[in-house]
């Protein structure tokens, strides 16, 4: 189903639009079927700039890799994938990423850290076992 009521559809693509410039020219599909709702894109956009542009003290790195660990913690692949390529592109290390890993296992089990390395299994190579 979509939205056909012309009135919420004009509110909501002024809300995807001021979504998309906060997110610096993107926005998801997810964020595109919140849009049937104004009043949730709007809720969403309010958080995305409460959380991602007022008085932020923790560099991105760091929030992205805290984000990456909810959303292994959550079993959210989306919030994974995204959040985990978010924190390489600020400069995370493979070590940190693996450092996170390490500390959802310890905290969640091996429950979530199976999920979350099938997830992320495109941006690692796995080592190769020596040959014998």
């Amino acid at each position: 189903m979509k939205q056909t009521d012309t009135e919420k559809l004009e509110r909501s693509a002024a809300i995807l639009a001021e979504l998309k410039e906060a997110r610096g020219g993107s926005v998801m599909d997810s964020h595109r079927v919140m849009g049937n709702d104004p009043n949730l894109i709007n809720m969403f956009l309010q958080q995305y700039v409460n959380c991602n542009k007022k008085d932020i003290s923790i560099p991105k790195k760091y929030r992205e890799l805290i984000v990456m660990a909810i959303g292994m913690a959550t079993g959210t692949e989306t919030t994974m994938k995204v959040h985990s390529k978010i924190a390489l592109e600020n400069g995370a290390t493979l070590d940190e990423i693996f450092e996170v890993i390490r500390i959802i296992f310890f905290t969640c089990g091996v429950t979530k850290l199976l999920p979350a390395l099938e997830t992320l299994g495109d941006l690692f190579e796995p080592v190769d076992l020596p040959e014998n």
